[in-house]
């Protein structure tokens, strides 16, 4: 599997993944198997040359509805109110509980953190303007935290 996804990220030279998720729900041994699957995934993406960024699931969240603790049915809100251009899930599952629907839920996370990484590059590469963006998107390029003490937009990608 790991080789799909490396291949199909090919053409891709910055990616972008929720770092891990401990709070994840199952028992002991899925959280475990879960956990290597991810990682061989990044050091997979990592051996390939690809530049990762890892954001947290509660700055994914907050990025893409102004509030960290959001639950799938506010993700999902936010992307239904969302203008810019996006896939269409009309034929998908719709998301009608806190805990999510696959795949639905599972497309709308992955696209928030498109979008996040969409616009860290933006601003990286001055397309955009921290200053123009809502208050929310500034705080969670501007939080420190023990990964990125001085912020995201300063700290490197994880690269070769």
């Amino acid at each position: 599997m790991c080789d799909t996804i490396v291949n199909w990220c090919k053409d891709c030279d910055y990616i972008a993944v929720e770092d891990y998720a401990y709070g994840k729900s199952g028992t002991a041994g899925l959280i475990f198997n879960l956990a290597e699957f991810e990682g061989n995934i990044k050091i997979s993406l990592f051996n390939a040359g690809k530049k990762l960024r890892l954001y947290s699931v509660n700055q994914i969240k907050k990025f893409f509805t102004a509030y960290g603790l959001s639950d799938k049915i506010s993700m999902y809100n936010a992307y239904i109110e969302m203008t810019t251009t996006k896939p269409n899930l009309s034929c998908l599952p719709e998301v009608d509980n806190g805990k999510g629907v696959s795949p639905t839920s599972d497309i709308i996370d992955a696209f928030a953190i498109c979008e996040y990484l969409r616009t860290e590059l933006a601003l990286r590469s001055g397309i955009t303007e921290l200053r123009k963006l809502p208050k929310h998107k500034i705080e969670c390029f501007n939080a420190c935290t023990k990964e990125h003490p001085q912020g995201l937009l300063v700290a490197p990608f994880i690269e070769l």
